[in-house]
């Protein structure tokens, strides 16, 4: 690749108090990294795949543990990164999600179906135990415990629970634990620094290779959209999104320390729960300190199909025309290995250094 005319428009990296000094010092050391996170967005994150390829090439001599985090599409990517061949496995998912189609009236049973069908096209059940004991990457990701009506399938039920949670959000973010507990899913080994979040009542449960796939499907399992997983063994109750409590993170990643959380993500904002996409709500601002955040530029958005990434309302939007929608979502795939280069060029020549604005 030739790097000298890249210009940094199509990237944004920003980065928190702590995290920028230090880049603006001595530039992104990868072996600095000792966070690696993923955000929930659905189909969002076909606008990142460019950038993780150029991830799991920055890292892939690495030998000291890069712990991984991850709700909903962003377990599924952390998921990836531990195969073997972490590039085959990215690419997989990038192809199967793009390739998902439903009748135009879908039930939770289809997309749960189709959800399951994702897993299996990129995560082959004989190397879960080889994903849970990667030399280096070591895999958490977090999903929620439902408690009172939101354990319920029954769709009206749902809802209620849904309306009492939104409206409790509005008044304390903190009164959601009537609601859900966080269950953090941890692989063998040392317990992740972020294993000390206690904003919301919180389990931490074992990942193992007969539980792998079950407790992976419930971070992604959206309340309404998809049914509930209530088979995860060593983990009994009904588990949902784990967007639900942490959309894009806002955790306490690492306490009191000068390494870095490496956060490809959609927006350059962090909006901390599904509740509050619709309110003007901030992360904790002592949670965001280590944070380096690289995400798409305004710019770059503009230049994509209908001026936006793609998300989840894509489906009803091309509703019957999958094909169309296939389409416009591989073009972004495409495009985005220009976020990749940008980002590859601003670590290698230290250009970050002058590039790299305040989270």
């Amino acid at each position: 690749m030739i790097f000298s005319s890249i210009m940094f428009n199509n990237i944004s990296i920003l980065a928190g108090s702590k995290a920028i000094d230090i880049i603006r010092d001595e530039g992104l050391d990868p072996s600095r990294v000792k966070v690696l996170a993923g955000a929930s967005g659905s189909a969002k994150f076909l606008v990142l795949t460019g950038i993780d390829r150029v991830l799991m090439s920055l890292f892939k001599e690495r030998t000291d543990p890069l712990y991984l985090i991850g709700t909903s599409i962003g377990a599924f990517r952390m998921a990836a990164f531990c195969r073997k061949d972490p590039l085959a496995a990215i690419e997989a998912l990038e192809r199967e999600y793009i390739a998902q189609q439903y009748n135009l009236r879908p039930t939770k049973e289809d997309i749960t179906r189709e959800s399951l069908r994702i897993l299996d096209a990129y995560i082959d059940d004989k190397e879960i135990k080889a994903m849970l004991y990667h030399p280096f990457m070591k895999i958490s990701f977090l999903s929620n415990k439902c408690k009172g009506l939101l354990k319920k399938e029954h769709f009206m039920l749902q809802w209620l629970g849904i309306g009492l949670a939104a409206g409790v959000n509005l008044l304390s973010r903190d009164k959601l634990g009537y609601f859900f507990e966080r269950a953090l899913f941890c692989g063998p080994g040392k317990t992740p620094p972020f294993a000390s979040m206690n904003q919301f009542p919180m389990n931490i449960y074992d990942l193992t290779p007969s539980n792998f796939k079950s407790a992976l499907l419930s971070s992604g399992s959206i309340p309404i959209v998809m049914e509930g997983i209530s088979s995860i063994e060593g983990a009994p109750g009904v588990f949902r999104d784990g967007g639900i409590l942490d959309y894009h993170l806002d955790i306490p990643f690492l306490p009191d320390e000068d390494a870095f959380v490496l956060y490809p993500h959609f927006y350059e904002k962090i909006t901390p729960g599904w509740f509050d996409k619709t309110l003007n709500r901030n992360p904790c601002s002592k949670h965001m300190e280590n944070v380096v955040l690289v995400a798409p530029s305004d710019t770059f958005v503009k230049s994509l199909p209908f001026a936006k990434i793609p998300d989840r309302k894509d489906f009803n939007t091309f509703k019957g025309n999958d094909k169309e929608r296939m389409a416009y979502w591989r073009v972004v795939v495409e495009k985005n290995k220009q976020l990749g280069d940008e980002f590859f060029e601003a670590v290698q020549s230290g250009k970050i250094r002058q590039i790299v604005k305040p989270l």
